[in-house]
């Protein structure tokens, strides 16, 4: 007997989008990092919600089909294959960003403006006409997936399958229970890592227990900064004279990993670091450019750039104020986009008046962005010869992302193509020419720093940064901003400050200008949160936040030369309403799960860092 058209289902259709999530998420769960083990709890919770999301599609499906008629049936079958094409880039952005696809689309779309979601895709690497294909390609999802249907229905057809809807109402009652009792048994012995780790690869992004988060009351609200009028005023106070005005260079090079600095690599800022003042550990105060240029040039804990942004705050950096007074006149040269985020007139003010001269080597496909460094340093060679009493701001960005260097000086080889970044599944070989590409960058930018450093007055004061590191898959992740690992963090930090030599136990950027200050002036700025390299360190302590998109950095981790606590303040959307935070995961520097001191967390990051939490946390509200 044939079959009715309301009881056959496209099994080919369901069958290959089930087929596809179960790879997909099989190969998530086995390329994330397993800090504390339950790999395989995850893996059977994604294979459970597959199952029962196809089944239920399966029967919403012969309802439709049979109730409301086809062009209902082709809107839903347009829906359903919309759902699992979202679930596929999930699996995309969870890589790259650590955010699901829409988390993504909200943050760096629905969120932003127009001008820094332009500047977003420039930075991208990727053309603007590809872009607007890419968008393109999402709108005819729905359409796709009803072409993809009626395509496998012609063999499903010609080789149809018989089913029973009662098989198909025992799994939609079945699997829940199962997944439920699965998760009643596991979820108090789940590590917080390894669901941290592992949920964002399950198809829901969720499952029906949480692990218990641990929590940890701090009594009082995130101590706020002082106000713009505070701030000038306290700058007015200064009386400082310095007669000597050495010329000073800061450096600061865009996705800048410091374990990238080796004799081979980079082997003219090995040599530097070696022979000047460098830290046994130093850090970025975020994984994303536009905070860790705030907390370079503000020298202020990176929680609050968001603030100072909605307050409009119009003075620029705290620190080139106190250089202004101090007599120097200040240059920038930069080949990266100072207008992400704003990010221009919080460092410069609302007209850049802390400027003196301001020139821009920007980029684009037909002058790559290691000739707009080559450039920048040609105009920085001749506008800085015979110069004195000058503040050179450097701001560098062929180290960025996709990497850029004249390929006739290539020393890493075999490197990838441009289109290698966009393999979510890396095999061995694909990494190592990823890295080879971005080794290639730095040896390049290194070998411009070198020759710099052939002719510069020795008498100068030097500080060379990265504004974030860069991760390869080395926790589960591609590129910078989507977890604070210690790749994405820790970036060098150097300083040249005459003839002394100096190995300092740990440094952050906010440590950079008291660093520059100190070194000119011999003092240094209370209203500086950071402190200088070359004193003793007091503080022995960096804070580092997870980007967070236009809005303030929730996530942070807090380490010092052993431990890293890495938490979230308790009021997400509120930070500065929180009085506590919820501890997400106790690791060594080198990020490895630290579980011994797991059931008496609390107390173990009061021992730990109590210090530093009390610095932002006080006990006595000031």
């Amino acid at each position: 007997m044939e079959q009715k058209e309301s009881e056959r289902i496209n099994y080919l259709f369901f069958g290959i989008l089930f087929a596809i999530q179960v790879i997909t998420t099989t190969s998530s769960i086995l390329l994330k990092e397993n800090l504390a083990g339950s790999r395989m709890f995850f893996w059977f919770y994604a294979l459970g919600q597959s199952a029962f999301e196809a089944a239920l599609f399966i029967f919403l499906a012969t309802l439709i089909l049979r109730y409301l008629g086809k062009i209902s049936f082709s809107c839903f079958i347009g829906f359903a294959f919309t759902v699992y094409a979202l679930q596929f880039l999930d699996f995309v952005t969870d890589r790259i960003l650590d955010l699901t696809f829409l988390q993504g689309v909200k943050a760096f779309i629905l969120d932003e403006t127009w001008e820094n979601f332009r500047l977003l895709l420039d930075a991208s690497g990727i053309s603007f006409p590809l872009w607007i294909l890419i968008f393109t390609s999402l709108g005819c999802v729905p359409l796709l997936g009803v072409g993809f249907y009626h395509a496998t229905d012609w063999i499903a057809k010609k080789y149809p399958l018989s089913f029973r809807k009662e098989i198909l109402l025992q799994v939609l009652i079945c699997i829940p229970a199962a997944l439920f009792f699965w998760d009643y048994t596991a979820s108090k012995v789940i590590h917080p890592d390894s669901y941290t780790a592992f949920v964002k690869s399950l198809p829901w992004k969720r499952t029906f227990l949480t692990p218990h988060t641990i929590q940890l009351p701090l009594g009082h609200r995130l101590i706020l900064p002082p106000s713009e009028e505070e701030t000038k005023e306290s700058i007015t106070k200064i009386d400082q004279k310095i007669r000597n005005r050495p010329n000073i260079y800061l450096f600061v090079v865009e996705t800048l990993r410091s374990d990238f600095m080796n004799m081979e690599i980079a082997p003219h800022l090995t040599a530097f670091a070696e022979q000047n003042i460098s830290a046994d550990l130093s850090l970025a105060n975020a994984n994303f450019t536009n905070i860790s240029w705030f907390s370079i040039f503000h020298s202020q804990f990176p929680f609050f750039w968001y603030k100072r942004v909605t307050d409009n705050w119009s003075i620029g950096s705290p620190p080139l104020q106190i250089f202004k007074k101090l007599g120097y006149q200040i240059q920038v040269y930069t080949s990266a986009q100072l207008e992400f985020y704003g990010m221009e007139h919080l460092l410069f003010g609302s007209k850049n008046e802390l400027l003196d001269s301001y020139q821009t080597f920007h980029h684009a496909p037909k002058q790559p962005a290691w000739d707009s460094d080559r450039q920048l340093f040609e105009k920085l060679e001749a506008d800085a010869k015979d110069s004195n009493g000058q503040l050179f701001i450097v701001f560098l960005d062929a180290t960025h992302f996709d990497y850029s260097w004249p390929e006739t000086d290539s020393p890493f080889t075999p490197y990838a193509s441009e289109i290698a970044f966009f393999r979510t599944y890396p095999t061995k070989s694909n990494i190592e020419k990823i890295k080879n590409r971005y080794r290639n960058a730095i040896h390049y930018m290194d070998k411009l720093f070198g020759a710099f450093l052939e002719k510069v007055d020795p008498n100068a004061v030097i500080a060379f940064t990265g504004d974030h590191g860069e991760e390869f898959f080395d926790h589960g992740h591609l590129f910078h901003g989507s977890h604070l690992s210690q790749e994405q963090l820790a970036v060098p930090i150097y300083f040249r400050v005459g003839n002394r030599q100096l190995r300092v136990p740990i440094l952050s950027q906010m440590d950079i200008m008291p660093t520059l200050l100190d070194a000119v002036a011999g003092t240094t700025f209370p209203i500086l949160e950071g402190q200088s390299a070359l004193r003793p360190i007091e503080w022995p302590y960096a804070f580092s936040s997870r980007f967070n998109a236009k809005r303030s950095p929730y996530e942070f981790a807090l380490q010092d030369n052993t431990y890293k606590l890495i938490a979230q303040f308790n009021d997400k959307d509120q930070i500065f309403d929180s009085t506590g935070i919820n501890i997400l995961s106790l690791r060594s520097c080198c990020d490895l799960t630290m579980s011994q001191y797991q059931e008496n967390a609390q107390q173990w990051v009061q021992n730990q860092f109590g210090p530093a939490l009390n610095r932002l946390f006080p006990q006595e509200e000031k």
